[in-house]
């Protein structure tokens, strides 16, 4: 499974990452974090069809650590390719980024 990526989720991992690493005062936690994130992705890949569905064919899947990752993904059977619009964490408040990342992907 091939995924792309909205061109905005590097700056969720980012934020993720030094927001880990300055609540928990360990760049390892945040390594950690981005590992989660990681096996998320995958498992995602594994069943990409599994997930909260919030419409227009996209879908949500919560993992990690007590469930703090967020990722809005959905399905594209034409190039067996799975968009990952989001990734958030904990309580951070996904919905309107939402819509707004309609269009553009990296693979």
């Amino acid at each position: 499974m091939q995924f792309a990526y909205h061109p905005h989720v590097g700056r969720d991992l980012q934020a993720i990452a030094e927001h880990v690493a300055t609540v928990s005062g360990s760049k390892a936690a945040a390594e950690r974090r981005l590992d989660e994130i990681d096996n998320l992705i995958s498992t995602i890949g594994s069943s990409p069809n599994s997930g909260a569905r919030i419409g227009n064919g996209w879908l949500v899947r919560h993992g990690g650590a007590g469930q703090k990752i967020t990722i809005v993904f959905r399905l594209d059977d034409s190039r067996d390719c799975v968009q990952i619009a989001i990734i958030a964490f904990g309580r951070q408040n996904w919905e309107p980024k939402a819509s707004q990342r309609a269009g553009h992907w990296y693979k």
